[in-house]
């Protein structure tokens, strides 16, 4: 019986996953970076789940992604919430002072490689 619910908790994972994945692809081709909260309103799938499954898509038999983590500058406009609020009330919220946001990007470890190549030669 439990072997049958590890299967189905995989699945679930595995959908998390891609959905998470294909999300942050995108959003790395349009250089855009997000954080915990942004991925998880997009996808409806909690934080903590989210982070998860950052972690996994960095294990090899995930792909292995470079999985790329900053810190938000905290006197930076949140993007996602300044369009969000912009849709409701007109109003720009900013990220509370001290209080920094990570965010994070995606990229296949091909695309990583390539991206870090072309620095180091540019450097030359």
């Amino acid at each position: 019986m439990s072997h049958g619910l590890n299967r189905q908790s995989e699945r679930f994972a595995e959908t998390q996953l891609g959905t998470i994945r294909a999300l942050m692809f995108d959003a790395a081709q349009r250089d855009t970076w997000l954080t915990l909260a942004e991925i998880a309103e997009l996808t409806e799938i909690g934080e903590a789940s989210v982070s998860a499954q950052l972690r996994h898509l960095r294990k090899p038999h995930h792909g292995p992604h470079l999985v790329e983590k900053r810190r938000r500058p905290t006197e930076s406009t949140d993007r996602f919430a300044s369009s969000r609020a912009a849709e409701s009330s007109g109003a720009e919220r900013r990220i509370a002072p001290g209080r920094a946001r990570w965010e994070y990007r995606v990229l296949p470890l091909a695309t990583a490689v390539c991206r870090s190549a072309r620095r180091r030669r540019a450097e030359r």
